[in-house]
C-alpha cells in the first residue's frame, strides 16, 4: 500500500512540474486542438450512426414553441382540438317532428310520413375538429403541408346546426332497382356505411420567391372564395361557421397563384383552376366533399378573389378595413341528356350546366375611443344542378318530394328534367372585445373577477340562408321552390391569455346560442320547429 501511494505522489509532482513548465497559451492551443479532432470525429460518425445524428440535430429544439428539424429543412407540427357540448331544444309536440309535417294520406309510402326529429335534437358531446398540420420548408423557395382531420370519419352522424337538419338527408324509397346495391337508401336517409368523409383535408406545395410578391400552390386546399370560409378555423368568431359560407367551404384540386402588393398586404388577389366539386349549393361540404378524388369531365373551374384594405392603422382612430369580392365560374356534368340517378356518382349522363358561387365581404374595426369594436358580414350566392350522391330531385341533399300531397300524386321521388338550382344567403356579426377596449388596461391591473372580465370578447350575428327546397306545386318536374332559415346568435368568448395577439386563440371557450326561424308554407307542409341550439366549444391550438 505504501508502494502505491509513493507512486501516485511522485505521479502528481511529476505533472505539476510539466504544467509548471508549460505557458498557458500552449495549453489553450492545445485543448482547441483536441475539441477540433472532436467534432471532426463525430461528424464522420454520424454518417454511420443515424440515430447520434439525430439526437444531435434534434438537441435543445424540443418543448413549447421550439421547431423539430430535419437534414433537408424545417419541419413541424401544429394542430387545433375542439370539444363540443351541444344541446338542441325539443319540439313542442308529443312526437317531435320535423320541418315538412305530412298528413296520412292513402297511397303514401311509410317513409315520407311526418318527418322526426328525434334524431337530430339530442343532447351530445361531440369532438368537432382534431386538426393535425405537417408542414416542410424542403428549400427557401418550396415548403409543402398535409392537414388531417380524424374527427371526420365519424361527421356522417352529425350534421351541421342549424345549416343542414335532419330533412337535407336524402329522402327515397327503401330500394331503387336502378341504384347500386352499395348506395340502396335506408329509411329515406343514406346509410352512414355509404358514406366516406375525408380525413384528407389539405395536401398542397408552394413555390415562393421566385417571382415577386407571387406564390405559387398547386395540390388539394380551397380554392379563393370568401372570407370567413377561407379563414382558419381556430380563429372563428362563433363556435362554427355562418349558414352561407357554406357554399364555398369546400376544398378541391387545382392550381392557384396569389399576389400581395403594398405594406401589411393592402392589396391581395388569387386565381386558379380546379377540378370542380359537384353539388356545393345546398349539399353538406363536410359530407360530400370534392377533395381527392379525379374529375367528372373535362372542364375545370375558374376562381378568382380580390382582397383589398383601403385603411389599415390600428393605432389611429379610423382603424382598419377589409372589402373583398370572389367569383368560381365552370361547367358540371357530362354528355348525358338527362338526370339519371344510377350516373349521380360520376356525373358523366348528367348535361352540360353552367354553374357558379359568388359572393362579397366587409370587415372593420375601428380605433380611437370604440376600439375593441369590430363588425363583419358577408353574402354569397351559387347556382348549380346537381350533387353527390343526388339520387332525388336536384341536389338531393337538401330537396323533399312532397309525394301523395303533390301535385303528381303518388310516390315519385325523381325530377325528371331539373334545372339548375340557385341558392343565396348572408349575414351580419358584431363583437367587442374588453382586453383590447379603452377599460382593457384598468381590467388588466384589476381584481380577479376585472381580470376574468378583460379576457372576454361579447359577439353576436343575424343570418339568413336558403337552406329548404321543396318541389315546385305547378312545374314539379322541373322547378323547385326555396325557403330560408333565419338564425339568431348570442356569444361570449373566453381567451385564457390576452397577451399576444398571435396566441389569442390558443386556448379559448366559446359559448353561443342560436335562436332557429324556420319557414312556414301550408301550402308546400311546412311547419316552424322549435329547434334552438346552444353550444359549447372547448379549443386547444399548438
Amino acid at each position: 500500500m505504501r508502494q502505491w501511494f509513493v507512486a501516485f505522489v511522485a505521479t502528481c509532482w511529476g505533472l505539476g512540474s510539466l504544467f509548471a513548465a508549460t505557458p498557458i497559451s500552449d495549453l489553450k492551443a492545445e485543448v482547441e486542438k483536441l475539441r477540433k479532432e472532436i467534432a471532426a470525429r463525430e461528424r464522420d460518425d454520424g454518417k454511420l450512426s443515424p440515430i447520434g445524428g439525430v439526437d444531435r440535430r434534434v438537441a435543445g429544439k424540443y418543448g413549447p414553441n421550439s421547431d423539430v428539424t430535419t437534414k433537408a429543412g424545417k419541419f413541424s407540427i401544429s394542430g387545433l382540438v375542439q370539444v363540443w357540448y351541444e344541446a338542441i331544444q325539443n319540439d313542442h309536440l308529443s312526437v317531435s317532428r320535423g320541418p315538412f309535417n305530412f298528413p296520412a294520406e292513402a297511397g303514401r309510402l311509410p317513409q315520407v310520413l311526418s318527418e322526426t326529429n328525434e334524431g337530430s335534437d339530442n343532447d351530445t358531446f361531440r369532438i368537432r375538429r382534431t386538426e393535425l398540420r405537417f408542414r416542410w420548408d424542403i428549400h427557401e423557395n418550396v415548403r409543402a403541408l398535409i392537414m388531417i382531420d380524424p374527427s371526420r370519419e365519424a361527421n356522417a352522424s352529425f350534421l351541421p346546426y342549424p345549416t343542414y337538419p335532419r330533412h337535407n338527408s336524402v329522402l327515397g324509397p327503401l330500394s331503387d332497382e336502378r341504384l347500386p346495391s352499395s348506395q340502396l337508401l335506408h329509411n329515406g336517409q343514406i346509410r352512414p356505411e355509404d358514406l366516406q368523409p375525408h380525413v384528407l383535408q389539405d395536401a398542397y406545395i408552394v413555390f415562393h420567391g421566385i417571382v415577386p410578391h407571387h406564390d405559387f400552390q398547386i395540390g388539394q386546399f380551397k380554392a379563393p372564395s370568401g372570407e370567413e370560409a377561407l379563414r382558419d378555423t381556430g380563429w372563428l368568431d362563433f363556435v362554427d361557421r355562418a349558414m352561407v359560407t357554406s357554399i364555398n367551404n369546400v376544398r378541391d384540386l387545382g392550381a392557384k397563384v396569389s399576389g400581395t402588393w403594398l405594406a401589411n398586404d393592402r392589396v391581395q388577389y388569387a386565381f386558379g383552376l380546379f377540378n370542380g366539386p359537384t353539388g356545393t349549393v345546398l349539399s353538406d361540404p363536410e359530407l360530400a366533399e370534392a377533395g381527392n378524388r379525379s374529375d367528372d369531365n373535362d372542364e375545370k373551374d375558374f376562381a378568382w378573389r380580390v382582397q383589398v384594405r383601403p385603411v389599415w392603422n390600428p393605432a389611429k382612430w379610423y382603424g382598419c378595413l377589409e372589402l373583398g369580392v370572389h367569383r368560381t365560374d365552370g361547367i358540371h356534368g357530362e354528355s348525358g341528356q338527362e338526370f339519371d340517378p344510377v350516373f349521380a356518382l360520376n356525373a358523366e349522363n348528367l348535361t352540360r350546366t353552367a354553374i357558379n358561387r359568388q359572393g362579397a365581404w366587409g370587415w372593420y374595426q375601428p380605433g380611437g375611443p370604440v376600439r375593441g369594436w369590430w363588425l363583419r358580414g358577408e353574402w354569397g350566392s351559387g347556382k348549380d344542378r346537381f350533387g353527390k350522391n343526388a339520387y332525388t330531385s336536384l341536389l338531393g341533399l337538401g330537396s323533399v318530394d312532397l309525394g301523395a300531397a303533390g301535385p303528381r300524386g303518388g310516390s315519385a321521388f325523381t325530377q325528371r328534367n331539373p334545372a339548375p338550382l340557385v341558392v343565396q344567403g348572408w349575414y351580419v356579426s358584431s363583437g367587442y372585445r374588453l382586453f383590447e377596449s379603452r377599460f382593457g388596461n384598468h381590467l388588466s391591473k384589476g381584481d380577479t373577477c376585472e381580470k376574468i372580465l378583460n379576457n372576454l370578447e361579447f359577439t353576436f350575428r343575424y343570418e339568413v340562408y336558403q337552406n329548404i327546397t321543396t318541389e315546385d306545386l305547378v312545374f314539379p318536374d322541373r322547378h323547385s321552390d326555396q325557403f330560408k332559415t333565419q338564425v339568431l346568435t348570442a356569444g361570449v368568448n373566453y381567451y385564457l391569455s390576452t397577451a399576444n395577439p398571435n396566441t389569442l386563440h390558443k386556448a379559448k371557450v366559446q359559448a353561443n346560442y342560436m335562436v332557429v326561424d324556420e319557414p312556414e308554407s301550408t301550402s308546400h307542409l311546412l311547419r316552424e320547429v322549435r329547434n334552438n341550439v346552444f353550444v359549447v366549444n372547448f379549443q386547444v391550438s399548438f
